[in-house]
């Protein structure tokens, strides 16, 4: 046979709480209370005077939120400084290896030239020259 289970949650709290009245029913009273001794608190015969003040010391000057907006951004500046200088250097090596290849095309160009000229090579090439 199967208990629903709202059944036997009913039933175990029920269990529960005539186990903790029991409980309590079943414990001894203290019958004589045993004295704990409370220490004497006394005052000091005379009371020191506070000290005298000492003067704060002078705030410095107060710091803006763009003095903190700074601190926060120098790593993202430096970095973002650092990337531009890479792409930079990055483009004139790009640059100088075009300028280099446009000269090689040149050479290429002189080449074929001289050797249709020199009857070398013949055909479609040497009339686009």
């Amino acid at each position: 046979m199967r208990f629903p289970p709202r059944l036997v949650l009913v039933a175990s709290a029920i269990a529960m709480v005539a186990a903790s009245s029991s409980a309590v029913l079943l414990m001894p009273g203290n019958t004589q209370a045993a004295a704990v001794p409370v220490p004497e608190i006394t005052s000091p015969a005379q009371q020191q005077a506070p000290s005298a003040a000492e003067p704060a010391a002078t705030p410095g000057p107060a710091i803006t939120g763009a003095q903190i907006a700074a601190l926060a951004l120098a790593p993202a500046r430096e970095r973002a400084a650092a990337l531009i200088e890479e792409e930079s250097r990055a483009e004139a090596e790009r640059i100088a290896r075009r300028a280099g290849d446009d000269d090689r095309w040149d050479d290429l160009r002189d080449e074929i030239r001289d050797a249709c000229d020199d009857g070398r090579i013949r055909g479609e090439i040497c009339r686009s020259n």
